[in-house]
């Protein structure tokens, strides 16, 4: 948890936990789904999840646009998702404030940008991204009960530029595409929403709920010596498999070896190269030994 400038970095992990402190009393009915379109993977230089540029860097050149360019008093969104899990808080933007994202369609809202650009061959979510997306909402819905549902939880591009709700992305009539026609790998539709998105945010929400631990999540801390004994045998067993792999690949494809080498001399009008499988190089030998008319003895 770090506070520097007009913003808050939160690791995933502390999310949940600052949301639950926080004392809202604006009445949250809903929650906005937005990609921030630029910046996205391609400014962040993002390589394997991994951005080069700054996280409050990226924040504050947000903040800029919005203040300078849109004219808004802070920054639009309260919330934002980064490409690495992290979750960027607008100070300037408090829960308690209307966001300012959706034109006539703010009151009662959380407003958050998911970095990226979700358009059809743009950017591709890093799984990461996707299991914070999943893990905010959720908690979000927990915090506020917020029904999961296209009526509660909505996409900017269900929208005209008027502010006008629409019964679904109308290319033409839509104000942008946002969060992107292949956002979730399903488009920005109610249909895709209501097949991919909003399942996981209830399954998520479930978990909760019930206090089930995501095993996915579990780090060292939180283990058992059991279960720390337990995973380094694992961790041993892998590491053994990975070198017996290791050595049989490097069966498949060896230099003659020095056993063999007098079978190869033998034979070297007959073969193309000094290389082949283990298996080859003993059925040579055994070849050798019967034409020179050698008997292993017993």
């Amino acid at each position: 948890m770090i506070t520097k400038g007009n913003f808050l970095l939160l690791e995933l992990s502390e999310f949940r936990d600052w949301l639950q402190r926080k004392n809202v009393t604006r009445r949250i009915k809903g929650l906005q789904v937005h990609h921030t379109g630029s910046p996205n993977y391609k400014t962040r230089k993002t390589v394997n999840g991994v951005a080069q540029q700054d996280h409050f860097v990226c924040l504050e050149g947000m903040r800029d646009y919005h203040i300078n360019t849109n004219k808004w008093k802070a920054t639009g969104q309260h919330l934002t998702i980064f490409e690495d899990g992290k979750v960027g808080v607008s100070l300037d933007r408090d829960l308690n404030t209307t966001p300012a994202c959706i034109y006539n369609n703010n009151a009662g809202y959380v407003g958050i940008e998911i970095i990226g650009c979700f358009d059809k061959g743009v950017d591709a979510m890093t799984m990461v991204q996707r299991n914070a997306v999943v893990h905010i909402y959720a908690a979000l819905c927990e915090k506020f009960y917020v029904p999961i549902n296209t009526d509660k939880i909505v996409y900017h591009a269900w929208f005209t530029a008027s502010g006008t709700r629409l019964s679904d992305y109308t290319p033409g009539r839509s104000s942008k595409s946002c969060p992107g026609t292949a956002y979730w790998g399903d488009g920005n539709t109610v249909t895709a929403a209501n097949k991919g998105f909003l399942p996981l945010v209830k399954a998520e929400l479930e978990r909760l709920r019930n206090g089930i631990e995501n095993t996915a999540r579990k780090d060292d801390d939180s283990m058992t010596s059991e279960e720390k004994k337990q995973m380094e045998e694992l961790k041993a067993t892998v590491e053994s498999q990975a070198k017996w792999i290791a050595a049989q690949k490097a069966k498949e494809n060896m230099e003659c070896p020095k056993w063999a080498e007098s079978a190869y001399e033998f034979y070297k009008p007959y073969i193309a190269n000094k290389a082949g499988s283990y298996d080859f190089w003993r059925q040579l030998v055994i070849n050798y030994r019967k034409e020179a008319g050698f008997k292993v003895q017993g």
